[in-house]
């Protein structure tokens, strides 16, 4: 399709009217993005408690784990991420997103009150997963659409990483409390209860009263006027501006180029971006199984003798901060150096652990390594976020983004049922620095940088096999 020659380019999109002011002013004015995905972060803070739960995170509770019981989140998460990715752009977002937050609530109430029956922890796990996989395709697929170029970095990494890192990091700084045997009288599971009742309820209270329709889905639905309608209410001040114009023609500019695409140019223009965030979102999931829990507690016995809290304390505060840290840089810096050094990074270490894991007088410098490899971890998967919400063409956008996110929790699925021995441990590391480095190497020519453009043409770049930019 040939292109609009009144459609704005990357030059007047991301330099609109009152971009050049500061960022406190900027993020004011776009707060109202923020508040319209404020229930899909505590829908995902409580996936992150579950992610940890299910991948070793979970001694303190009172049931013995079982495999289905580990499996049951990744299996409801699975089915829910295939129904969201049906539902995307054909339905409304408040009502899942309210749906969701039930879930999340009543997950919560069965932690509280049911704590010592497995099979109401089962079911609870299993409302929480489908909660999370419902809502991940979605808000994924249109947080992008729904945020302003220059801060699309920041908010897409904030409400999916940040928020699935602040929910590991919950359930490991609890876990902690167990571990040294506080006298309490509340059950862990009861804890695990509470968090999730708070998330449910936060979710539910900004689901139904903040949430705002992506304009591109509303324009797919030809309901231009409902469009313009979300597009004031997602920028103070709340009124109809010249910048709600210009976002407005890029908005149809990017449904019409891609409603010139047939079925098949579509499928053929997302394989490049698909594969690339497969390996991408793939060792996202491989840094945090049951076999990295199984290393670091085989490591903290050695080291921490008396007090075994504090490993899991500074594993769970490493990995939220190599997050936090590149949060800020995603629309300055880019995605793709920050991506590149946590990736090498990450193979570094995980080399150097496996080198090091079970030489009893290196064991201390082996639980620093691993606590490195979790920084760097947080620190080079904050971008998938954002490329998975720029990569694919709109059509078969959900679609591909549901393939990358069931193959991580696939991968997660695998690693459930195995009961890795130290040199299992020690080859699992020496594979996963070994894919960590072959990314790095990989992703310095095939990753774009897609900062400061806009949707389409993040797209046509991520269409491309080789990018060299930075």
């Amino acid at each position: 399709m040939a292109p609009d020659k009144y459609a704005p380019t990357q030059q007047e999109s991301c330099t609109a009217p009152g971009s050049n002011r500061s960022w406190l002013s900027r993020r004011h004015k776009n707060q109202p993005q923020w508040n319209a995905l404020g229930s899909v972060s505590f829908i995902l803070i409580s996936g992150g408690m579950s992610l940890a739960w299910g991948a070793g995170f979970a001694v303190h509770s009172a049931h013995l784990m079982t495999f289905h019981m580990e499996v049951s989140w990744y299996a409801a998460a699975t089915l829910g991420a295939i129904i969201g990715a049906l539902c995307t752009h054909r339905l409304p977002q408040q009502p899942v997103y309210i749906i969701c937050s039930c879930l999340v609530l009543i997950s919560g109430i069965l932690f509280l009150v049911c704590h010592e029956h497995p099979e109401a922890i089962i079911t609870a796990r299993y409302l929480d997963g489908l909660a999370n996989g419902l809502v991940f395709v979605p808000a994924m697929s249109t947080v992008g659409e729904i945020s302003v170029c220059d801060m699309r970095g920041l908010l897409a990494a904030t409400v999916e990483q940040l928020s699935c890192n602040t929910g590991i990091l919950m359930q490991l700084l609890y876990t902690a409390v167990w571990q040294v045997d506080w006298n309490v009288t509340i059950a862990a599971d009861q804890v695990h209860g509470v968090l999730s009742i708070v998330y449910g309820l936060v979710a539910l209270a900004l689901a139904s009263t903040l949430c705002v329709e992506s304009p591109v889905s509303l324009l797919l639905r030809a309901n231009e006027q409902q469009a313009v309608a979300a597009l004031r209410h997602l920028q103070r001040p709340y009124m109809v501006t010249s910048e709600t114009l210009l976002q407005l023609d890029e908005h149809k500019h990017y449904v019409a180029t891609n409603r010139g695409m047939s079925l098949w140019q579509s499928i053929r223009m997302g394989l490049p971006p698909l594969l690339k965030l497969l390996a991408h979102r793939s060792l996202n999931a491989l840094c945090l199984t049951l076999v990295v829990w199984s290393a670091l507690y085989e490591t903290a016995v050695q080291v921490a003798t008396h007090y075994h809290a504090w490993p899991y304390v500074i594993f769970g505060v490493m990995r939220w901060s190599g997050c936090f840290c590149v949060l800020f840089l995603m629309d300055s810096t880019g995605r793709k150096k920050p991506t590149l050094f946590g990736c090498f990074s990450c193979g570094s270490f995980a080399l150097a652990f496996a080198t090091l894991f079970g030489r009893t007088p290196h064991m201390k410098a082996a639980l620093g390594l691993l606590f490195s490899l979790q920084f760097f971890a947080g620190l080079g998967q904050t971008a998938s976020a954002v490329y998975l919400t720029e990569a694919f063409p709109l059509a078969i956008k959900p679609h591909y983004v549901a393939i990358v996110y069931v193959m991580e929790l696939l991968l997660r699925f695998i690693f459930c049922s195995f009961a890795p021995s130290p040199a299992a441990i020690v080859a699992y590391f020496y594979v996963l620095g070994g894919l960590s480095m072959a990314f790095f190497f990989l992703g310095i020519f095939c990753l774009p940088e897609t900062r400061l453009t806009t949707l389409t043409e993040a797209q046509q770049k991520f269409s491309k096999w080789f990018n060299k930019d930075f």
